[in-house]
């Protein structure tokens, strides 16, 4: 992907800049664009380069208005197959339970997309770039010293062809994602202890999907020892997911993490089925420690957004949208803060309703996934599925 003309100077003399962005996902990406389209110099570093393969494939009704906000919407579109409904599968009783967003209670938003996050998050970059940030990817940030002078941070990178960067901005977005740049070095990250899962997925093409309208549906298959998501992406391909806990992880023995993921879907028949005349199209992945969050999301010059904030379990799609939404919200705190320059108590003031707003998010969105785990084993315990009586009330 083309980035803005570069500004960077190797060595030690920083290049001074208003925010620095550390990742470009979709929360880095978007609060990116907005505080460059709001005038302010935004310098966004991104360890990877674009495009790259992510999990986090299904969106929510709700993301659809920030893509207008943010001048995407179209792209979205066509990247995007449409997701009109939410399914739960229980490979127990037999029964499927459909929820409709066009069914929820606000009606405006009736479907949502399910998307390669390679595109996705390449669209999204590329929208920042577009709105006059500085985008270089392939650069690691190394250090950062968020108090190496009253007015700046002072940040290190090394980039993937040797230089090593300096910049020196008023304010620091941490938008790392899973390595959670700044709450790992500040040790306050700290693992759910009530939902430490293991997530193992790959891509495969030729599994039967639902047919006409439902085709673009998330699909959620509960089996004895976690369950899977089931999303369908375009050009036929599905993104298969298995969501399971250590002690059965622990069983995996000599397997391959394919032979592994492959014998846990042979533990769901319904599952099975659909992918009677599957076939792999890329290698399988794992990730652990699924589920965390960080004592706080923002200090004196710094904000975490996204899953360098918290993850929590994926059942419900949430973790795009409430990176994205965030980032809209710290864009205007951030901007606020900038021109409250030395007023420390005003600077304060402007970030201090981030914390009122998305910790609130996170844990109400937690504690609602983790009842409807409590209520899946409840459910299949006494021949009901209680789980998607939780998920009716939420999705």
């Amino acid at each position: 992907m083309q980035s803005s003309p570069p500004t960077d100077q190797a060595g030690d003399s920083p290049v001074e800049c208003d925010v620095l962005v550390i990742g470009g996902g979709p929360a880095g990406s978007t609060v990116a664009a907005l505080l460059a389209q709001k005038g302010r110099h935004v310098v966004l570093l991104d360890k990877d380069r674009h495009p790259r393969f992510h999990i986090g494939e299904s969106l929510l009704p709700a993301n659809l208005p920030l893509f207008e906000r943010l001048g995407v919407a179209d792209e979205m579109r066509a990247i995007g197959i449409k997701k009109r409904a939410a399914e739960f599968m229980s490979p127990w009783h037999q029964h499927k339970q459909q929820f409709l967003f066009a069914d929820a209670w606000d009606k405006t938003m009736p479907h949502a997309y399910q998307v390669r996050r390679s595109e996705f998050d390449q669209v999204l970059l590329r929208r920042a770039t577009q709105l006059g940030a500085h985008v270089r990817e392939g650069c690691k940030v190394t250090a950062v010293d968020l108090e190496a002078t009253p007015e700046r941070a002072r940040a290190q990178a090394r980039c993937d062809d040797g230089r090593t960067l300096a910049y020196a901005p008023r304010f620091v977005v941490d938008a790392s994602g899973r390595d959670t740049f700044l709450a790992s070095r500040f040790q306050i990250k700290h693992k759910n202890p009530q939902h430490n899962s293991v997530a193992v997925y790959g891509h495969f093409k030729n599994v039967r999907r639902n047919e006409g309208e439902d085709e673009g549906n998330i699909i959620i298959f509960w089996f004895e020892h976690g369950w899977f998501w089931f999303i369908p992406l375009q050009d036929g391909v599905t993104s298969i997911g298995m969501v399971t806990w250590p002690y059965f992880m622990k069983t995996r023995g000599e397997r391959s993490l394919q032979q592994f993921l492959l014998d846990g879907i042979g533990q769901c028949p319904p599952l099975v089925d659909r992918m009677a005349a599957a076939h792999l199209t890329d290698v399988i992945e794992a990730t652990g420690n699924y589920s965390y969050s960080c004592e706080r999301n923002h200090g004196r010059n710094y904000v975490l957004l996204g899953d360098a904030y918290a993850f929590i379990d994926p059942v419900f799609s949430s973790g795009v949208m409430m990176a994205m939404q965030g980032s809209f919200d710290a864009a205007d705190a951030i901007d606020s803060w900038l021109d409250h320059g030395a007023e420390l108590a005003l600077q304060a003031a402007a970030l201090r309703g981030l914390g009122a707003v998305v910790k609130p998010a996170v844990d109400g969105v937690g504690g609602v996934e983790r009842s409807l785990h409590r209520h899946h084993h409840a459910g299949r315990e006494h021949g009901v599925d209680e789980g998607v009586g939780v998920a009716e009330q939420h999705v």
